[in-house]
């Protein structure tokens, strides 16, 4: 349908699931239909803050299973603590939902590996939150490393003093 409204649920509804939401409504399209948190502060706070920008409460959960299982959705924000994010992700796909994922994507490489086959054999639409990866300082790594000019690495510590909206 061309004037569909895509009908979101969010997982994790702290800082970061609420700037995923506000993001999702200033980009329009959407309707955050159900959140979920097991703080009930959060939880309480988040539903009053989007009934006051979309005009319309959500649904609250405090179980992400449970607002799968009872929501109607099309896609689900993943915003939940990173050491969740494997399981909310594996849910989402098992109920046929396209799914932004926070970063990390998983806290092990076995647990990473697993969420690709899923996210391959699903056929859904998942996007990773690595947004910062694409700013030109990296790219500027990426590239000095490609080239060789960095020699053989045996190992790699990283510090990032990232300021959003600036320019060093």
């Amino acid at each position: 349908e061309e004037n569909a409204v895509l009908r979101l649920g969010v997982i994790g509804v702290g800082w970061y699931g609420m700037v995923d939401a506000k993001a999702a409504l200033e980009v329009g399209g959407v309707e955050v239909a159900a959140i979920c948190d097991v703080d009930s502060e959060h939880l309480e706070k988040s539903a009053a803050e989007l009934q006051q920008l979309q005009g319309k409460r959500p649904q609250t959960f405090k179980l992400y299973e449970e607002m799968l299982d009872a929501a109607d959705l099309d896609a689900v924000i993943i915003a939940g603590p990173p050491q969740w994010h494997a399981l909310h992700l594996l849910a989402c796909l098992k109920r046929d939902l396209d799914v932004y994922c926070e970063k990390p994507l998983a806290y092990d490489i076995r647990e990473g590996r697993a969420m690709v086959d899923a996210v391959r054999q699903s056929g859904r639409i998942v996007q990773i939150g690595f947004q910062r990866r694409q700013h030109e300082s990296f790219q500027q790594a990426r590239e000095f490393i490609a080239a060789g000019e960095a020699g053989d690495i045996v190992q790699v510590d990283a510090q990032i003093h990232y300021r959003a909206g600036t320019k060093d």
